[in-house]
């Protein structure tokens, strides 16, 4: 076995699969965003949690998590020529994802099935960004 073997180069572009992932959580992001910021859903109850917050602002804090998600799941597709530079690096998606799971665990105590589910799309996208690898062609 090679050294190469045992430390594969990893790619400088994009990724399907997490910009597929990021894609989802995105929109998932901006729908709940823009319900609560509506004022269609509740989220805070205040029972009991250690943390408080508008409801509006916490709307306008999904939506902004969102659209970045959107953005960089695009950019990790590769679809804007002059967007993939720049939205292709793996960095600025996982702080995406990492800022995404962490505003879902804070939601969690109102919606547990769905923000575990977008906690798991979190780390596969954090995953699959940090282990790619360059294709052996």
């Amino acid at each position: 076995m090679t050294r190469e073997d045992w430390l594969p180069r990893r790619s400088a572009g994009g990724s399907v699969p997490a910009g597929v992932l990021l894609l989802l959580m995105g929109a998932w992001q901006v729908a709940i965003g823009y319900a609560v910021a509506g004022g269609d859903v509740f989220v805070f109850t205040g029972g009991g949690y250690w943390y408080r917050g508008d409801n509006t602002g916490w709307g306008w804090v999904n939506l902004a998590i969102g659209l970045a998600a959107i953005v960089f799941g695009l950019g990790q597709l590769g679809v804007w020529s002059r967007f993939a530079r720049w939205g292709a690096h793996p960095v600025p998606a996982m702080v995406v994802a990492a800022v995404s799971a962490v505003n879902q665990v804070l939601l969690a105590p109102q919606y547990p099935l769905w923000t575990s589910i977008v906690i798991a799309l979190d780390v596969f996208v954090i995953w699959g960004l940090a282990t790619r690898t360059r294709g052996t062609s």
